[in-house]
């Protein structure tokens, strides 16, 4: 936990100030009772209210007032030093988190669950900033208010002390137990959490699927699976925690009693004053009270030291993908070489999903690789940005180990357009701005020329400025394909990397786009991952991968005549669309 005094800076003066009038408080808070005795022990001394020294009851009273006021304005201000210090923490803590997590390689996000993070920098968090806030505040009056209530106590009268030394044991007894019960149902609900936020998320991401399916009655159930036992989780956690009120109520009423039967005799016998009892009184709610403010405050710390255990997994979580010491700052040219690659998600050697991959692609060339689902296309393509690392073997791009290059170069200079196509929010000019910060409007409009969108987009009311929804949702799934597209053009990659991005484009589209690529980008090293053989079919030469593994590289006639899959592949699709346009023809007619 100690951890986290790092993410005080710039917040440390507010928390101390905050102490230190939680201190004044708590000085104010302990003085109330005394002045309050001294009014009733002076009206009883001189035998009622008839016969006082109005002067001194006055003078009295405005003390009471002027230390009530004091107390309350101390405590006003620490609340604000303190609320703050809390919130500024967070603040921090927070963006160390989701700079981290942008330090992630593809790896080590698979490593945790979307519903995690975010759990991890939202709800966690809020947890840890409570925690921080009752500690600066709370925590610290909590302390000084018992010692300083019993030593009041002490100074009244000794023997009352010791039934507190008796009472305060067994409370803080009761309130242990109860934390200890408490701890592993709150670690066992964060964990429920989790998965709720990823059944949520889930539904959210795919609600048009949910509904075209009518599939809601069925989502309502996975969902009241997964919130159930985290409602039973947390009653049974609430129903232990609200034992401490009782517990804590019954030692109070214990030493209330104990107390008047041992003050009564002595106010009999006039050994004592009843001003001095109420003050007693006055102390030992303070200091039992304290007691069970003292419990829910460890009991929210404990909590709280398991939500940063959880966010300490992200700071823990080594990054696998890192600059090397004196990186190269250029990157020549696209041309890329695979030398006896083989690549694991689990960095183990019996779960290759690519094995003995050997070829090399000169600078210029369109390459296309096609081959069965799962047969590790998408694997491959993301080893030349080294979104991940190979597990042996090397990947060369410019005759260099992409290892050797800076990462921010490297990917500047590789640009991989992912089979799920993602736009921000925004308009379109702000997401394609993601490509390049500084490209000019001319340059835009050439990137969406080449996409083969330049027409749609100037067609719309507000063209560029055409507002884009939360994760292109207005958009069509060729239109959000082909903005993705021009945004990685705007990048000037060396290296253009399309990852069954065309996938949604219709076939005329499809070939202008290949077209413009070839035509514009001459330097640009091309790699098309696609399904259609029709994508692929003008390419300089093409990879043909089954089960991680290449079968065969050549151009498509080379490929018609000795690759059987490939062949195969070929006249299944060739087929197909002549039985569609046969189909066509027929209804047209």
């Amino acid at each position: 936990m100690f951890k986290l005094f790092k993410y005080t800076k710039g917040y440390r003066i507010c928390s101390l100030l905050s102490t230190l009038f939680v201190i004044g408080e708590v000085a104010m808070e302990i003085l109330i009772p005394t002045v309050m005795a001294s009014i009733l022990n002076e009206t009883q001394s001189l035998g009622g209210i008839d016969n006082i020294d109005k002067a001194l009851i006055y003078s009295l009273s405005i003390k009471l007032i002027i230390f009530a006021v004091i107390s309350l304005a101390c405590g006003l201000i620490s609340a604000w030093f303190a609320s703050f210090a809390s919130t500024g923490f967070a603040k921090n803590l927070r963006i160390s988190v989701f700079e981290k997590i942008q330090r992630f390689s593809f790896k080590n996000i698979d490593d945790f669950s979307q519903g995690g993070l975010v759990t991890r920098t939202t709800s966690d968090i809020f947890y840890i900033m409570n925690s921080y806030q009752m500690l600066i505040r709370v925590a610290i009056r909590l302390p000084i208010m018992l010692v300083l209530s019993l030593v009041s106590v002490i100074k009244i009268s000794p023997d009352f002390a010791k039934v507190y030394y008796i009472a305060i044991p067994v409370l803080a007894i009761l309130l242990a137990l109860i934390s200890i019960l408490v701890m592993p149902m709150y670690k066992k609900a964060f964990k429920k959490v989790d998965e709720l936020n990823n059944v949520t998320q889930e539904n959210l991401h795919g609600i048009k699927v949910v509904k075209s399916f009518v599939r809601e009655g069925e989502e309502k159930e996975k969902f009241k699976k997964t919130v159930n036992p985290l409602y039973r989780l947390l009653l049974r956690a609430e129903k232990l925690i609200a034992l401490s009120n009782p517990a804590m109520r019954f030692v109070i009423y214990a030493c209330i009693i104990t107390i008047s039967y041992m003050a009564s005799r002595r106010i009999v016998i006039g050994t004592m004053q009843a001003g001095d009892l109420v003050a007693v009184f006055t102390y030992n709610m303070q200091m039992l009270y304290s007691m069970m403010l003292f419990a829910m405050i460890i009991t929210m710390i404990l909590m709280s030291k398991t939500c940063f255990d959880r966010i300490n997994e992200i700071f823990d979580e080594k990054v696998d993908i890192e600059d090397v010491e004196n990186p190269i700052m250029s990157l020549e040219n696209g041309s890329i070489e695979f030398k006896d690659v083989d690549f694991s998600y689990y960095k183990d050697k019996n779960k290759l999903a690519l094995s003995n991959i050997n070829f090399s692609i000169n600078q210029g060339e369109m390459v296309g690789v096609v081959g069965p689902t799962g047969s590790g296309k998408t694997s491959l393509v993301n080893l030349i940005a080294r979104l991940y690392d190979v597990t042996s073997g090397a990947v060369l791009v410019s005759g260099e180990d992409v290892k050797s290059y800076d990462l921010k170069v490297l990917r500047d200079n590789v640009s991989v357009v992912l089979q799920k196509n993602n736009l921000f929010s925004g308009t379109i000019y702000s997401t394609l701005l993601w490509g390049c910060e500084t490209a000019r409007k001319d340059e835009i409009l050439h990137a969406l020329e080449i996409a083969q969108i330049k027409d749609y987009v100037l067609s719309l009311p507000n063209g560029l400025d055409t507002i884009v929804e939360q994760g292109g949702n207005n958009f069509s799934g060729g239109q959000k394909q082909r903005l993705c597209i021009a945004r990685s053009l705007l990048k000037n990659p060396k290296i253009l990397i399309l990852d069954d991005s065309s996938s949604a484009l219709d076939s005329r589209t499809d070939l202008m786009l290949r077209r413009a690529l070839r035509s514009e980008k001459k330097d640009v090293t091309k790699i098309i991952i696609a399904q259609k053989i029709s994508s692929v079919i003008d390419c300089d030469k093409i990879i043909v991968l089954k089960s991680g593994k290449i079968e065969d590289i050549g151009t498509h006639d080379e490929l018609l005549k000795k690759n059987e899959f490939y062949k195969t592949l070929y006249d299944f699709q060739i087929k197909a669309q002549r039985n569609e346009n046969n189909e066509v023809l027929n209804e047209n007619s």
